[in-house]
Parts: structure tokens; C-alpha cells; sequence
């Protein structure tokens, strides 16, 4: 132990000698956290608000069709119809010419004679079910034709993100479906009123009977996505503890250079004693930053217009997940030091694997967003562990138990690149190589 506290102290002095490269250990992750945050506050809300689009409105028919697809699409609250640009009424030409250059994404055109055209064809096929019923042997009305149908024309600009047209197209079919279906159900009690006249019942939408529970087994009532500071605050938290791997590697090749590594194994010491020392050194650094991430989260965001971090009760989570992805990060440094030859290798390799692990892990661009093949590769960054951990913190109110998982992968990591540095200054020691 007594080796260790001696090793520690030896660090500790080294580390506090350079004044100016502590202040940019903890003045840039803030000044990071405070400039992304505000970029991406836009992108942020169009992500958490309900996003509402604008659609060129074409009416050809002016019949019930067009008057039920008008409210369906009112009611979805997802799309707003226009039906006048400059205060003149679009007709099917000039809604084709304002998509194709941009100005809109979207237009709907209803056809003329849509309305009839859909009657025609429920009206005979109702006449075909009522006269089997009635003729079931020989059905004159079997051979009637009913090649009715209506072609409802939508425009696309090709630059439409695709969530809006399938959302959209995915209402439309919706909308249609439900007014055929209560144009079949109003023609039978017609044709069962004629059939039977005491049979008399008003004409009726049909009533659905399956419907969709929303039930968010966190307990919250709506769907929770993190803000600007829930994402950034955590995200530059965990790339700053893993860039300490500038630094540390610095130190490392330092010593070798400086012959003061080959002094210290002259010394009844190992080398995992050195190593522990480095860890528990640059863990107060690493903490540092985290507080100081945490307080810009709270008090300096704010002051930009940005939402505060809430960290509620969850101070005991935070710290330890704090540690863990420390701890991660430290590992990963020493690793890096002890087989990179020359600053330049250990700067080139460590900041370009940090960076590529940051982008794979969801720090800049949120896993929900990314395609597939990237969040398969998002579970092998501990990056993303460190960054799934924090959010389980902070959207969900995580305790210790759930994020035990990444807790579990973030020390396994750890112990791993310890072991692995070991195992190379072992088989490859400083003093003959």
C-alpha cells in the first residue's frame, strides 16, 4: 500500500504542474457541452415536438369523400390542408408546380366524380351479397360489372423525409378505408329497409371495437426523449473522461523517454502498482470534469435558454455510473501508453479511436436515429455503455439494478485493458527492450 500511496503522489505532482492543460481538461468539455447544445436544439425539437406539415389541397369534388378525408386529416393534427397560396385557390396544375420546386412537400389532388365512383361500387356490391341472399341459386346481378375506381393523386417532393410521406400515405389509406366501410354499412340497412320496411334504422357510422392502450411501463405519460442537455451534458461528460487518454498516454511515454520508468523498476514494484497509481490520479480528474459537466448542465444552460439537467434523487447512480466509465476510459489510456511508442502514435491513435468510438456509441447523433447496421455496432463502443447508462439515469430514474449492465461491461472493460497492458510490459519489459 505503501508503494501504491508513494506511486500516487509521485503523479499527483507531476499532473498539478501543468496549470494549463488542467484548465483545458475542464474549460473545454463546458464550452463543448454549452455550443452543441445550442446547435442542436432545433433538431431537438422537431425530434420531441409533434412536427405538423403543410399540404397543397386540391378539391375536384366537393362531395362526401372530400368533406370525411378533409376531417380525418384535421383531426390527425399531423398535417394542415392549403388550399390558397397568395391568396388564390390552387387547382391541380399549380399544386404540381409548387412540389416540384420545393415550396411544398406535399399536395393532394381529390378527383371529380371520386364520390360517385366509390358509391357505384358499394352500391354493387352490396346488390351482389343482399340478391345472392335473397337468389342464392341464380344471381342475375353476379355478371354486373364494377370496375370503378378512384385514383386520389399525391404529390411528393423528393426531398420529403420518408416518416412524413409513409405517415401520410399511411393516413390516407386509413381514411379511405373507413369510408368505404361506412358507405357498405349505411347501403345494407338501406337495402334491408327496402327488403324488410319495419326493419327501420338510422343511417350509422360504424363504431370501431379494437382499439390501442398507450401504456409507458416507466410510469410517464408521454414519450420521453432526451433534451438537448439530457443528450449533450452526459455525452461530452463520458468524451471527455475517455480524451484523457491524451494526456495520460503523454505521461506514460514520457517517463519511458526520461528514463524515470526505468528507475521506478529498479524499485521492488510492479508494474500494475504503477498503473493503479496513473488510475487513481487521473480518476480525480476525470470526476472533476464530471461535476463541472453536471453544474454547466444545471446553472449554465439554463442562462442560454436551454432546459436545466434535472438529476432529481439519482446521486448515488450517477456517481458510481461516474467511476465506472472513469475507470473505462483509464484503462483504455493505459493500454494505449504502454504500446505506442512516440507522442505522435499515442496522439494520432488515441484521439482518431476515441473520436470513431464517440460517433459509433450515440454521443453526437442519438442511436434511435442512426440505420441499422450502426446501432448493431453501437453495442461492442464502451462509449455507448458509459452513454446508455446515463440515459437509463436520466429518462428512466434508473437505480444501481438497471444499469448494473453497463456498469458490469464498463469495469470488465477496464480490467481487461489493465490486464492486457500488464501482460505486454510483462513479456515486453522497459529495462532490455
Amino acid at each position: 500500500m505503501f508503494k501504491f500511496f508513494a506511486a500516487f503522489r509521485k503523479e499527483w505532482f507531476i499532473l498539478i504542474r501543468d496549470w494549463a492543460g488542467l484548465i483545458v481538461l475542464f474549460l473545454m468539455p463546458m464550452i463543448m457541452v454549452v455550443i452543441l447544445s445550442l446547435v442542436q436544439e432545433f433538431g431537438w425539437n422537431v425530434i420531441s415536438k409533434e412536427p405538423t406539415v403543410e399540404v397543397l389541397y386540391v378539391n375536384e369534388d366537393n362531395d362526401s369523400l372530400s368533406s370525411l378525408i378533409e376531417d380525418g386529416i384535421h383531426k390527425a393534427k399531423t398535417f394542415k390542408l392549403i388550399t390558397e397560396v397568395d391568396h388564390k385557390k390552387i387547382d391541380q396544375a399549380r399544386a404540381r408546380e409548387l412540389v416540384r420546386t420545393g415550396a411544398y412537400q406535399i399536395g393532394l389532388v381529390i378527383p371529380k366524380g371520386a364520390t360517385h365512383a366509390i358509391e357505384r361500387k358499394v352500391q354493387v356490391l352490396v346488390t351482389r351479397i343482399v340478391s345472392g341472399i335473397m337468389m342464392p341459386m341464380k344471381n342475375p346481378f353476379l355478371d354486373i360489372e364494377d370496375k370503378d375506381s378512384v385514383n386520389i393523386i399525391v404529390f411528393f417532393d423528393p426531398a420529403i423525409k420518408g416518416t412524413f410521406k409513409n405517415t401520410f400515405m399511411s393516413s390516407m389509406k386509413e381514411f379511405s378505408l373507413k369510408i368505404e366501410s361506412g358507405m357498405i354499412f349505411n347501403d345494407f340497412n338501406s337495402e334491408l329497409h327496402k327488403m324488410f320496411p319495419q326493419f327501420a334504422t338510422k343511417n350509422q357510422d360504424y363504431k370501431e371495437t379494437v382499439f390501442f392502450k398507450e401504456v409507458y411501463p416507466s410510469g410517464k405519460t408521454t414519450e420521453v426523449y432526451p433534451t438537448p442537455t439530457q443528450h449533450n451534458v452526459p455525452s461530452w461528460a463520458i468524451f471527455a473522461m475517455f480524451f484523457i487518454v491524451i494526456p495520460l498516454t503523454s505521461s506514460i511515454i514520457k517517463e519511458r523517454e526520461e528514463g524515470s520508468m526505468i528507475r521506478l523498476h529498479t524499485l521492488p514494484v510492479n508494474y500494475i502498482t504503477i498503473f493503479m497509481a496513473k488510475v487513481g490520479v487521473y480518476m480525480v480528474v476525470c470526476f472533476i470534469q464530471f461535476i463541472l459537466m453536471i453544474l454547466a448542465g444545471i446553472f449554465v444552460l439554463p442562462m442560454f435558454g436551454l432546459p436545466s439537467l434535472d438529476i432529481s434523487t439519482n446521486y448515488f447512480p450517477l456517481i458510481i455510473m461516474a467511476l465506472a466509465t472513469s475507470l473505462s476510459a483509464l484503462g483504455y489510456g493505459i493500454l494505449v501508453g504502454t504500446i505506442a511508442r512516440t507522442h505522435q502514435q499515442a496522439a494520432a491513435f488515441g484521439s482518431v479511436s476515441i473520436v470513431i468510438l464517440a460517433a459509433m456509441g450515440g454521443l453526437w447523433v442519438p442511436i434511435y436515429l442512426m440505420p441499422a447496421g450502426m446501432r448493431s455496432a453501437a453495442a461492442f463502443s464502451p462509449l455507448n455503455w458509459a452513454w446508455s447508462g446515463f440515459m437509463d439515469i436520466f429518462l428512466r430514474g434508473g437505480n444501481i439494478m438497471e444499469i448494473l449492465p453497463e456498469l458490469t461491461k464498463l469495469i470488465l472493460f477496464f480490467v481487461v485493458m489493465i490486464g492486457l497492458a500488464g501482460l505486454y510490459r510483462k513479456f515486453k519489459p522497459i529495462i532490455g527492450s
